[in-house]
């Protein structure tokens, strides 16, 4: 792959991948139509970088966390240690679901759904589900996250395994339909990223590294990882900025314009 295709696709993945639009849609559809067959390398790199512009973005948080996991090891505990505690425990809880069903059929998935009609159809109901968040009632922070929002967002997850459906748009939908304020839907959604992207990243790895390390070459990986570090930031800091002003709709229209492009590129064969 030339590098400019590479720096093409690291924009889309680095973009796409916390926007509420769906990276896997996107990439369908992009590679698609520059007739561009990511390698595994490139695609971990991609991965690699989206991880590590979440721990830049969020490491207060992480650090939180990981306090938080040591903490289970103590009986005494304050408010704010237990409430540090019980989040890790609550993200550990919400991507399980995922997790299991990711691994036994991610690649089945990436096969049989990644046809055009389908990831024009996921577009539309990522268009819907981040619509219908202006009708939900948003007075909960991520403070009052209980073990039911906790599952609920993770089984919300799941089905953004289908290419078109956004994962960050599905989860935040379902934290505000719970009564989450978007800000605070989209904080949590970040928070499940990062083990959900590490774990990806590292499940692809090992088939990486099976196929051999080489298979593309050091620039275009280095350029992969550092396109999406960038973008991934800008995305990040985008989202944040959108869902304060509770202004998820921009995306929703962005999502069925996406979908009407799908369907015309797929119509005259351009993908």
């Amino acid at each position: 792959m030339v590098l400019w295709k590479s720096i093409v696709l690291g924009i889309v993945q680095g973009l796409t991948e916390f926007l509420p639009v769906s990276s896997s849609g996107h990439l369908v559809v992009v590679s698609g139509l520059l007739k561009a067959d990511a390698t595994l390398a490139f695609d971990v790199a991609l991965h690699f970088g989206s991880l590590i512009a979440l721990v830049i973005f969020f490491w207060g948080d992480i650090a939180g966390l990981f306090r938080g996991f040591l903490y289970t090891f103590r009986s005494s505990l304050s408010h704010d240690e237990a409430r540090k505690r019980n989040m890790f425990w609550l993200i550990v809880m919400s991507i399980i679901p995922s997790g299991i069903l990711g691994v036994l059929l991610s690649a089945t998935i990436e096969k049989v759904f990644a046809s055009p009609y389908i990831v024009g159809t996921m577009f539309l109901v990522t268009a819907a589900l981040l619509f219908l968040q202006h009708f939900s009632s948003t007075t909960r922070t991520i403070r009052e996250v209980g073990w039911k929002d906790a599952l609920a967002i993770g089984i919300g997850q799941v089905f953004a395994l289908l290419p078109g459906l956004s994962r960050s748009g599905t989860t935040m939908s379902v934290g505000v339909y719970r009564g989450f304020k978007q800000e605070d839907a989209a904080h949590f959604s970040f928070l499940m990223a990062i083990p959900t992207i590490a774990g990806a990243a590292i499940f692809k790895l090992k088939d990486f590294l099976q196929s051999g390390m080489f298979s593309s070459s050091l620039t275009e990986v280095g350029i992969g990882v550092l396109v999406s570090v960038l973008t991934s930031l800008v995305a990040i800091g985008l989202l944040l900025r959108v869902a304060r002003r509770g202004k998820m709709q921009w995306f929703a229209l962005y999502c069925v314009v996406a979908a009407l492009f799908t369907f015309a590129a797929h119509y005259f064969r351009l993908i």
